[in-house]
């Protein structure tokens, strides 16, 4: 028995003085797409042509909602509130997207939403544990693209993202595990 308390308080020792960042949850969120990469999807978005990529390429680029997911289909009513503003004339809007208001049930369309993000608790275990501070890094990437289509033919398309996402949160209590006693509390009310 003393043999086996020996070890234990080794161990907590060890525990103790080690490096406790280790221990703290991690996690990873992704909105699951046929790109690798950021730079990887940029690539085959710049390879759908206007005038000449058809629905059947952009499938095969790996813009497919049906397989790729992540993405919208959009009806000519959708693309027309997407780009058509109030205060805005219409001769502002690209030739692409006139043609597309002329088009009308004709046209179509898809959007997708690509993001790849590993989310890391760091910082100390135990005022991680007992809730004094939380600190949490973010990296990743988002990417989005707007495809516009008459007859099954590109005629507009667009995009916009995040190539290097780098966040830092910082939660800090100073009642520490008290701080949300009174929330816990109020939810048992």
């Amino acid at each position: 028995m003393r043999y086996a308390w020996r070890w234990l308080t080794v161990f907590l020792c060890a525990l103790s003085v080690s490096s406790c960042s280790t221990w703290l949850p991690s996690s990873k969120e992704e909105q699951l797409s046929p790109f690798d990469t950021y730079n990887d999807a940029v690539s085959r978005f710049e390879q759908a042509k206007v005038q000449q990529t058809r629905r059947s390429d952009l499938l095969k680029l790996g813009f497919d909602p049906l397989k790729a997911g992540n993405g919208r289909m959009l009806s000519f009513i959708d693309l027309r509130l997407m780009f058509v503003q109030p205060n805005v004339p219409i001769e502002y809007l690209p030739d692409g997207m006139l043609q597309c208001l002329q088009a009308k049930d004709r046209c179509t369309g898809f959007a997708f939403g690509f993001s790849k993000l590993e989310k890391e608790r760091v910082g100390s275990f135990w005022a991680d544990l007992l809730n004094f501070r939380k600190r949490r890094q973010i990296n990743g990437w988002s990417f989005n693209a707007v495809f516009v289509l008459v007859d099954d033919v590109l005629v507009h398309k667009m995009s916009n993202g995040e190539p290097n996402i780098r966040r830092f949160e910082s939660k800090k209590h100073p009642l520490g595990p008290l701080q949300d006693a009174g929330d816990f509390i109020e939810d048992q009310l």
